[in-house]
Formats: structure tokens, sequence, C-alpha cells
């Protein structure tokens, strides 16, 4: 099992803050942005970062426009969920969770730096942490701990999604389409490795266009009042 499903509250409402500590800056920008059913397959990139983004954004109560902007200062993907997972259990806000990281090599680096014990993560946090675990494999693990809360995604089918090699992007989307269409996840990848779907197609047959995602996301996770 490439990660462990963490059994924790992931719905607490964060402020968005930019990635200062950034050391470089990245494009987040998409040539096509549309689905066209003659290249269907066109603007899967772009589906596959909305819908990680807007995830990200509606289970943490950030703005998405927020995400990207920290995207396109240098945050990596698996910083953001680390560092507003890590806020949201420890109160710590989460640019100073990321300027912490900046600096250090490892996150169980930077949440000692800032006094944190791995006890306050809950989970599998604190073995994950002493065992040294990869910055990639602990963000997955918060991944899959929402498709599985929030999304209702089977931590059995996660676990086949991740054998499979799905990254962290395919797994939102494989799970927020579950949510939408109730299709398994592992289905969903397996048409789209066989070249039989697409991201973009799978959405626009469930009624929603690239852009539409973002407000889907909101609607069905945003965080209770």
């Amino acid at each position: 099992m490439r990660t462990r499903l963490l059994a924790l509250a992931l719905f607490v409402p964060l402020a968005a803050v930019p990635f200062e500590a950034a050391a470089a800056v990245s494009c987040h920008c998409f040539r096509d942005r549309s689905f066209d059913p003659l290249r269907p397959a066109a603007a899967d990139p772009y589906v596959l970062a909305t819908a990680q983004n807007s995830v990200l954004a509606a289970v943490f109560g950030l703005e998405k426009k927020s995400v990207v902007q920290a995207k396109m200062t240098g945050a990596a993907n698996e910083d953001l969920w680390l560092a507003h997972f890590a806020a949201a259990r420890t109160g710590l806000r989460p640019a100073e969770l990321l300027d912490a990281r900046a600096r250090a090599g490892t996150w169980g680096e930077a949440l000692g730096s800032l006094g944190v014990a791995p006890e306050r993560l809950g989970g599998a946090f604190p073995d994950f942490l002493e065992r040294n675990g990869a910055d990639a494999l602990l963000a997955s693990a918060v991944v899959d701990a929402v498709a599985a809360e929030r999304l209702a995604a089977v931590p059995a089918e996660l676990e086949a999604l991740r054998a499979a090699g799905a990254s962290d992007a395919e797994t939102v989307a494989g799970a927020l389409l579950f949510r939408l269409t109730g299709t398994p996840p592992v289905q969903t990848l397996a048409a789209v490795r066989k070249g039989s779907a697409t991201w973009g197609g799978l959405f626009h047959a469930a009624g929603l266009e690239p852009a539409a995602i973002g407000d889907a996301a909101a609607r069905l996770l945003r965080p209770p009042p």
C-alpha cells in the first residue's frame, strides 16, 4: 500500500495565503481549458489541475484563485496539502508552515523547527514522520484521507488506485467523479489509461465542463458553517 489513510477531520476553514518563501516561479497556465469532442484529451492537464485545486480549496475553506497563485509563485502541490492540513491541526498559519518547510530539508524537520510534536497531527503521521517518510507520500496520505472522508471514496479502492500508479491529481479527479457519478475511481483510471476515456470527457459526461468543476467541488465540499 503506497499510503496510509488518516482518520482525521480535514474541514477546518483557513485563510488563504501566498507561498512567500518560494525559490522559483512555476507556470500554472494551460492552453486548452475547454472540452473539445474532436480533441477529447486536450484539456486533461487543465481538468486534473483544476479538480485538485478546487478540492483543496473547498476542503480548507480557501478561494481557488489563492491556490493557483500559490502554485504560480512556486508552491508544490504536496506542500500546499501538508501546510493547510498541518495548519488545521496545529493552529499555525499555512504561510508560517510553508516558510519553515522552505528552510528545512523535510516536513518533519520543518515541524520540529516550529516546536510541533508529530502527535499533534494525529492519525498515522507520528509513525510516518519518525520513519522520515518522503514528503510526497505524506501528502498523498492527506489526499487519500480527503478522498475517503469528504468524497466518500472506498479506502480499498484508493489503495488499488495508488497501486495502479495514480498521481494525487488523478486520485482527486477519480474521487470527485465517484462522488458525481458513482463510478469507482479504479475503473475510471483504467478507462483513461486504456485510452477509452479522457478526464475531460468523463466530467463532460457527468454534466460538468472544466470551468464548472470548481463550483461543483465547492458545493459538495463546502465546510459546515
